[in-house]
């Protein structure tokens, strides 16, 4: 096994893999919260909105299924510095002609953007998983909420910056995305290889309980919540923007969910990695869902973006301590797992506004609105289950590490 950069080397590497994180989720972030503006500007209907979100979702998403267990031996993120090239084929929307088969066009154009940000995420994490000096839940929470971060950001700027330049404000964006390049090559970031990943659970292992959470269970919560999320981060752009209200006041309610999720999940690691990262989710979720729903029922008010906020902080802040999980569970190789838990549970999710766009349609936003606390509800019953699994085998401490 190579010898391990110094903890100081270990951490800028850190900064740098979570900046970049910042960067590339970025550009989900202003797809959800521009949609609306891109809607207007060629003409398309919701429906029409929620094909072209779909298709940049799942084209983000499913890469990484596809090339996540690739390059398992090699050590040079040449997948992460592609990625962050191909963003900036965003750029094309504002050359997409409304009369000329739009939606065609711009299909085409958010599927390459969506295939770039995605193909960046799993070799990330492992270049994160070979930061072996820092605890996995922090480093994780870190890498995370850089992305959690970049995706409030780019929701929140991109819709003050749309309404001034239009097209022209993704400029910025796609400059970021070479500057992030450039500083994965100056901090020389190498991947984890397959081959060291036996020497890494074997030392794991030493030093935790037994992980009794299989993968797969893992998967489902976080696909579940993944679900939620998702539906939230269209649909409420999209009601806000059928009530009448300015498209910034979307694109700041995505905004503070996605920021305070962030901050939940760094807030909440180092508690987690003593009580139990598994039972830290339980928690995390029960706490939030009322203030979910609350900001449903209340919506109206602009004082309610606040309930949505802490909602975020505990449900969202939830998932970075699930991607901790995954990288210690037995299953597929590492590549794999990171391709699956941060590409393969929003693939599913990311067909939820296409399968909701009719029934937006006909039966309105309101509507679909009250169906966004269903999927949080349903992964935490099964992480109070597996948390009481873990419990069981592992004691009444449960299971500090998982």
């Amino acid at each position: 096994m190579k010898t391990s950069p110094s903890l100081l080397v270990q951490w800028a590497q850190l900064i740098a893999l979570a900046f970049a994180h910042f960067v590339f989720d970025c550009f989900p972030g202003l797809m959800h919260t521009i949609l609306p503006a891109i809607q207007e500007s060629f003409v398309l209907n919701i429906q029409a909105g929620g094909v072209l979100l779909t298709v940049f979702l799942v084209a983000s998403n499913g890469i990484q299924i596809l090339i996540g267990h690739l390059r398992c031996e090699q050590d040079r993120p040449l997948f992460l510095y592609l990625g962050l090239l191909l963003t900036c084929a965003i750029l094309f929307f504002g050359w997409v002609s409304p009369q000329s088969h739009p939606l065609l066009w711009l299909s085409l154009i958010a599927f390459v953007c969506g295939c770039g940000v995605g193909m960046t995420h799993p070799e990330s994490l492992r270049a994160i998983h070979r930061l072996d000096g820092i605890s996995s839940s922090l480093s994780s929470a870190i890498f995370m909420g850089g992305g959690v971060f970049g995706f409030a950001f780019g929701s929140f700027a991109s819709t003050h910056l749309f309404q001034r330049y239009g097209f022209f404000a993704l400029i910025p964006f796609c400059i970021t995305s070479v500057a992030a390049l450039v500083m994965m090559l100056l901090f020389r970031i190498r991947l984890a290889v397959e081959r060291d990943e036996h020497d890494r659970q074997t030392r794991h292992s030493q030093q935790s309980l037994h992980l009794p959470v299989s993968f797969w269970t893992v998967m489902a919560i976080a696909t579940l919540g993944a679900c939620s999320v998702q539906v939230l981060m269209w649909i409420v752009p999209q009601h806000i923007s059928h009530i009448g209200a300015d498209l910034t006041r979307g694109g700041k309610a995505v905004s503070l969910f996605s920021l305070a999720g962030g901050v939940g999940g760094i807030v909440l690691a180092r508690s987690a990695a003593r009580r139990g990262e598994m039972k830290t989710v339980a928690l995390m979720l029960a706490t939030g869902v009322p203030f979910v729903l609350g900001y449903v029922l209340l919506l109206e008010y602009k004082i309610s973006v606040l309930l949505l906020a802490v909602g975020g902080f505990f449900c969202f802040g939830a998932y970075p301590l699930m991607v901790s999980i995954a990288r210690h569970c037995k299953g597929p190789n590492l590549g794999r797992r990171m391709g699956l838990i941060v590409g393969g549970i929003w693939l599913g999710a990311c067909l939820l506004p296409m399968l909701l766009g009719p029934v937006a349609k006909h039966l309105g936003t309101g509507f679909v609105i009250f169906l966004c606390p269903v999927g949080f509800l349903l992964a935490l019953a099964l992480s109070v289950r597996t948390a009481i699994k873990c419990s069981r085998i592992n004691g009444p401490k449960g299971c500090p590490h998982v």
